[in-house]
């Protein structure tokens, strides 16, 4: 057993233990939530998307992968005539949001409450067309984006690629991105309670 080093928001480092094996069987272990602020840049050849359809998609796909429900996205630049205009590079979205990583006592918060503790667990994610996801063929641009400037930010692992985006036009396009992504856990492990947490068998003697 080893333990990892939580900064926790109030300033004050503690450990966790974390089994050896638990990263590979899925088990919940110790994390933190960490903030990042990124700019994402996007100017699409197979779909063009409104200002608030590009920030309606880029948060599908971050809570699809284990964002925190209180992410923040801004549309920078939005101009809804100009797509077709020379020199019109398109929208800049504006990103905060939390997401689970393990933990790492040379980071430090960005503010009070960044890197609260939190229970995740790496979980299986594919992103592919998908209707009921509300994911096709014409969003290939902004998934190969979201694969290169977005998803090496996140704690993914053993992520695979399979994308052609063919320019102008969804025929002979296709996604196809897996791998594992840190999720939270909906629940930490079971801590025992009463009497027989405190005093194993063992260690209990009749006088």
């Amino acid at each position: 057993m080893r333990a990892l080093w939580v900064l926790a928001s109030v300033g004050l480092i503690f450990s966790l233990p974390v089994r050896a094996g638990d990263e590979e069987s899925g088990k919940p272990m110790p994390a933190v939530w960490k903030e990042q602020r990124l700019d994402f840049s996007y100017m699409g050849r197979t779909a063009r998307y409104s200002c608030e359809g590009l920030r309606d998609k880029m948060r599908s796909l971050l809570l699809d992968l284990g964002a925190r429900r209180d992410l923040k996205i801004s549309v920078l630049g939005c101009n809804e005539s100009a797509p077709l205009l020379r020199g019109y590079v398109g929208p800049r979205l504006s990103i905060v949001f939390s997401s689970p990583v393990l933990p790492d006592a040379a980071v430090q918060p960005l503010h009070l409450g960044d890197l609260s503790p939190v229970y995740a667990r790496y979980e299986s994610f594919t992103l592919t067309s998908d209707a009921f996801r509300n994911y096709g063929i014409g969003d290939c641009d902004l998934v190969e984006e979201f694969s290169r400037q977005i998803l090496p930010k996140l704690a993914a692992r053993d992520v695979k690629q399979d994308i052609t985006c063919v320019p102008y036009q969804a025929s002979g396009s296709r996604f196809f991105v897996r791998g594992e992504i840190l999720r939270a856990a909906a629940a930490g492990p079971k801590v025992a309670t009463g009497p027989r947490a405190a005093t194993s068998p063992r260690a209990a003697t009749s006088p």
